[in-house]
């Protein structure tokens, strides 16, 4: 077995990428030892910041894959970067859906471009999506309904998901996030890792979120929650978690005002991990570093992010608390107030998953 990975998130800027490529690559290995496993970087796309020519090809891309031209697939593929070169070579596809599944993506054609060549050339291939969320945008529907119905196999990571693709009349299986494969962090693993750290005893991990932008009002909004972070936990000091470029712009304004460490993104997953195993709590809208709190234990109260996917992971554990509205100022307070009251026994009712193997063949 000789498998074509892609999305090949190891290197990503954001911890989440990572990880999740880290357990998938954890669970191959238990599953399929003798299995070749060779992650594919995509090629970049053609005229990147002339984003009309591109729009014009992916469309004529989706439409040939809904008329069945593979021909005209291949064609549209090329003009995309994507040659047929790519394809050599492989028995299995694992496809890693990451963040591109959704109607703002401007992967997600070029990908199910791909997916249906592979299986044209009678690959087995499985699609392991972490977050669906195609909006009401027709065309992308009809086309991942199209490529989605010919995959070998097909997963979600959260039942929010599982239910967008329901409604396309596919029949997805719910499969948890691969990162949670990685299993939670020892103390001896976490001292270690964040020995060079100095950290507090006690402190508030900070995240951000895909949902805000390099914007005036994106910073207001981070100001607002920092502002109430600060009235409820007083003296505690703050780690913001800088997972992606968003984060640590935002961040840099605003850490004069609060003076709280920034950890960036420029440490790996790992490592921010055991950051988060050792905050008294951890509050944003990355759903990764909320995630690994989830693993480690750590309580955390959740912010949306431009999906549904933090809805999804609530939902997938059972977490006894809504997802926030960056605008709800009104509520943060209560909802810090609720974690503190559910502390003792909020991993009692918490359901943490388990990941052992991974389907990639019949």
């Amino acid at each position: 077995m000789k498998i074509a990975y892609f999305v090949n998130s190891f290197d990503a800027i954001n911890w989440g990428g990572q990880a999740t490529s880290n357990g998938i690559k954890v669970l191959v290995e238990k599953t399929y030892p003798n299995a070749t496993f060779v992650p594919l970087d995509l090629p970049s796309f053609p005229f990147d910041k002339i984003r009309i020519i591109r729009t014009i090809w992916e469309k004529k891309l989706a439409n040939s894959i809904l008329v069945d031209e593979r021909g005209s697939v291949i064609k549209y593929l090329k003009k995309l970067n994507i040659d047929e070169s790519f394809f050599e070579g492989f028995d299995t596809v694992c496809f890693n859906g990451e963040g591109a599944i959704h109607s703002k993506s401007g992967h997600l054609i070029r990908l199910m471009g791909m997916l249906y060549e592979f299986k044209k050339r009678g690959a087995f291939v499985s699609a392991l999506n972490q977050t669906v969320d195609l909006g009401n945008n027709k065309l992308i529907q009809d086309v991942v309904k199209k490529v989605y119905s010919m995959v070998d196999y097909l997963a979600v990571r959260e039942p929010v998901s599982q239910r967008e693709l329901q409604k396309l009349g596919l029949n997805p299986e719910l499969v948890a996030d691969a990162a949670y494969a990685l299993g939670s962090l020892s103390k001896e693993e976490v001292e270690e890792l964040t020995s060079d750290l100095n950290l507090p005893q006690k402190f508030v991990a900070v995240t951000g979120s895909s949902y805000l932008k390099r914007s005036r009002k994106s910073i207001k909004l981070m100001d607002k929650l920092l502002a109430e972070i600060r009235n409820f936990y007083k003296d505690i000091p703050i780690y913001f978690l800088a997972n992606a470029k968003t984060d640590m712009y935002i961040a840099k304004k605003l850490k004069s005002k609060y003076r709280f460490t920034i950890f960036g993104f420029l440490e790996k997953y790992d490592k921010a991990m055991a950051v988060i195993a050792k905050a008294y709590v951890v509050i944003g809208g990355r759903q990764h570093p909320n995630i690994f709190a989830a693993m480690q234990g750590v309580p955390f109260v959740p912010l949306k992010g431009n999906t549904h996917k933090m809805e999804g992971v609530i939902e997938l554990i059972k977490y006894p608390m809504n997802v926030l509205d960056w605008n709800d100022f009104s509520n943060f307070k209560d909802s810090f107030q609720k974690l503190e009251l559910m502390r003792i026994n909020l991993y009692d009712v918490v359901n943490v998953p388990k990941l052992e193997t991974i389907r990639l063949s019949l």
